[in-house]
């Protein structure tokens, strides 16, 4: 074999092997950067369950801790039939309440709402000894005495969760103990909400591994059924994430995080599992690796390419100088050319760097397009304007902080809602008329126009209503900005 195929061959190779070397390294660092992000996701979002879940059970917490220091109860003198009204009226506004009760000290239940237990001895209950002692709120239990008197539409087992506080005159005089069952059903709506939003499978456990809520009707089962690998695994106070196989042939990636409470709430020690399918969790790590494969190869071609050429270029030049240099032993009149031209090595280095330096400039692009996405977070989340964004159906998809704290609507409670929630009837017919009709012509408006809280106040608000639309022109969403006028 000639020696410019010889060395052609071997700088072809070389080149090929050495830019699928740095792929493959590029693609096991991309591997585990891409990995970990995916696991840090699913670790925050169990941790984000677990802290929704406390507050909300600190709120609830506190509705009894306050009731339970206000007049009728605190009152020795005050009727039974105040007593009923009372906690009928923080049953009926705080629909999360499914009995509440007021129990003497021998453990007669004084009044239940509509009806239920009075002339009854609940103190064989945890929540009677232990709620006139101090505040009291019990884990996850069966509905026992109230299964059989109260209704249950929603077809799913009724479970409740205990909150009691002592009831003392103003002398300090222990008068009995106020107590709720709150409806489980709360809880399953929250996680259900989180699983929607984040296509995951959430499993709330209690201490002992017995599933409070997660899918597939599971619920009432304990861990170690489904999988006691998984069991095994996840376990302790401490926050972590596996790829684990729960079944035979299903892997997914599991975030592991113990509910901690919050404030004077110190919480049940729940356990949050959030898993995500293998196949979805790391789809984006798959396309990664083909892009790098793929870009490898291309590279690698491309080098070899370029080896070749530069060999064959080197190796001319060398048997041009050989020749010349046998014409000059014999005596014939050569005359050698001083040449300022790079080398082929330098050349191939330049190359690379070229190579490495737009991979750079890419990864920077990609940074920057990062930072802008999170200003626009931080500006949607930051605004003192409320913000509202719907899909082109009209429905609620997003709102920021300053339309919550303006409405009093949450994100959860106003998902998927039509903007007309916040309608106050103070605005005619043809008003809206007049507005959409210009959304529709002009794809905007803005105006004054009259709405209403959640808690049922009406204030006014500068609004302004614009259409976003794609590349056909077809409206995808609605976004509306506004304040509240000179009434907030």
């Amino acid at each position: 074999m000639k020696l410019n195929l010889k060395i052609s061959f071997l700088i072809g190779i070389l080149s090929f092997l050495i830019s699928m070397v740095v792929g493959h390294y590029a693609n096991n660092i991309s591997t585990q950067q891409l990995e970990d992000k995916a696991a840090q996701s699913l670790i925050k979002l169990s941790k984000n369950t677990a802290n929704i879940l406390d507050r909300e059970m600190l709120e609830r917490y506190r509705e009894i801790e306050f009731a339970a220091t206000l007049y009728p109860l605190i009152d020795k003198n005050s009727k039974k039939e105040q007593k009923r009204e009372f906690i009928e009226k923080i049953k009926n506004k705080q629909k999360h309440h499914e009995w509440i009760g007021f129990a003497l000290p021998d453990g007669t239940v004084d009044v239940g709402t509509n009806g239920y237990l009075e002339g009854k001895n609940v103190r064989a209950r945890p929540w009677l000894p232990a709620g006139l002692k101090g505040p009291y709120i019990g884990d996850v239990h069966d509905a026992l005495l109230l299964a059989k008197l109260l209704p249950n539409t929603s077809g799913e087992s009724i479970y409740f969760t205990d909150v009691a506080f002592p009831v003392k005159s103003k002398e300090g005089e222990l008068l009995g103990v106020l107590c709720t069952h709150l409806m489980w059903q709360w809880t399953r709506d929250v996680v259900r909400s989180i699983q929607k939003e984040h296509g995951v499978d959430i499993f709330l456990l209690a201490n002992d591994g017995l599933i409070l809520v997660g899918p597939n009707e599971n619920e009432r089962k304990n861990i170690s059924e489904i999988s006691l690998e998984v069991a095994k695994t996840f376990k302790g106070d401490n926050s972590l994430y596996k790829l684990i196989e729960w079944q035979k042939g299903e892997r997914y990636l599991t975030a592991y995080t113990v509910s901690e409470g919050f404030e004077e709430y110190k919480g049940f020690g729940w356990k949050v599992l959030v898993r995500e399918k293998e196949d979805i969790a790391f789809k984006e790590i798959k396309n990664n690796s083909q892009q790098i494969l793929f870009l490898s190869i291309a590279i690698g071609i491309i080098g070899a390419f370029i080896g070749i050429v530069l060999a064959n270029f080197l190796v001319r030049s060398l048997e041009n100088l050989n020749l010349k240099v046998k014409e000059f032993v014999k005596g014939k009149n050569i005359v050698f050319e001083k040449k300022n031209s790079k080398d082929e090595i330098t050349i191939l280095e330049n190359t690379l760097y070229e190579f490495q330096e737009s991979l750079s400039n890419a990864t920077q692009l990609k940074d920057i397009a990062e930072d802008k996405v999170q200003i626009a977070l931080k500006i949607f989340e930051q605004s003192l304007e409320g913000i509202l964004i719907t899909d082109k159906f009209n429905k609620i998809i997003l709102v920021n902080k300053a339309f919550t704290r303006i409405t009093g609507y949450t994100q959860e409670e106003i998902y998927e809602k039509d903007p007309s929630i916040l309608s106050s009837g103070n605005n005619s017919k043809e008003f809206y008329e007049k507005m959409w009709d210009d959304i529709k012509t002009k794809g905007k408006w803005e105006g004054s126009i009259y709405n209403k809280r959640k808690d049922g106040t009406i204030y006014d608000e500068n609004l302004r209503i614009s259409t976003l639309k794609n590349e056909n022109g077809e409206i995808i969403n609605y976004l509306a900005t506004f304040d509240s006028g000179f009434n907030s």
